[in-house]
C-alpha cells in the first residue's frame, strides 16, 4: 500500500470516530419543562418508584427507563426544582436547591462558567458524588445532572435549555 492511501484511510478513520463520538447523544424533552442531551438510545422518565416526589429534595427525579435506584458508573440522574418547593424565606428555586443540597445533603458548591458544580465525597450508592446544573434566568427553575463522572455531568448539564 502506498503512503497516500494509508494517510487517506487514517484521515477517514479519524473523521468517522469523531462523528461517532459527537453524535453519541440525543436531545430529550423532559415533560415540557426543559430539554437536554441524553446518551444515545436512552430515555429518561420521572422515577417516583425510587422516592416519593424527587430525590435530593427535588420536584422531579428523572432516571433512565427501567433503571434501578442505585447510581452506577456511567449512569446519570436528572433533578428538577421549581418554585413550588419554596419554604419560608426562600426567594426562588435556585436558593431552595442550593440550601438543601449544601446543608441536608452535604454537597460543596462551586461555579464554573454558567454551571453550578456540587461535589459530595460521602460515597453513597443512591446519591451521586457530582452534580452540575443550570438555573433559569430568574432562578425559578433549576436542573442538576448527577452522576459518578464529573466530566459526564458537566457535558450533559451544558446542554440544558429551559422552555
Amino acid at each position: 500500500m502506498n503512503k497516500k492511501v494509508l494517510v487517506i484511510i487514517i484521515i477517514l478513520a479519524v473523521i468517522s470516530l469523531t462523528a461517532i463520538f459527537a453524535l453519541n447523544t440525543s436531545n430529550q424533552d423532559f415533560d415540557g419543562l426543559f430539554t437536554m442531551d441524553v446518551p444515545l438510545g436512552k430515555h429518561y422518565s420521572d422515577t417516583a418508584y425510587c422516592r416519593a416526589n424527587g430525590g435530593l429534595g427535588s420536584k422531579c427525579e428523572y432516571r433512565e427507563d427501567n433503571a434501578g435506584c442505585d447510581i452506577e458508573k456511567g449512569d446519570i440522574v436528572v433533578y428538577y426544582y421549581n418554585n413550588s418547593l419554596l419554604t419560608g424565606g426562600e426567594s426562588n428555586a435556585l436558593e431552595h436547591a442550593l440550601n438543601g443540597l449544601t446543608t441536608s445533603y452535604l454537597y460543596q458548591a462551586s461555579k464554573e462558567g454558567d454551571l453550578m458544580i456540587l461535589t459530595n465525597d460521602e460515597d453513597m450508592t443512591k446519591m451521586p458524588p457530582y452534580l452540575a446544573g443550570k438555573s433559569s434566568e430568574n432562578g425559578d427553575e433549576v436542573v442538576f445532572v448527577g452522576g459518578r463522572s464529573l466530566d459526564d455531568v458537566k457535558h450533559y448539564a451544558n446542554t440544558i435549555e429551559f422552555k
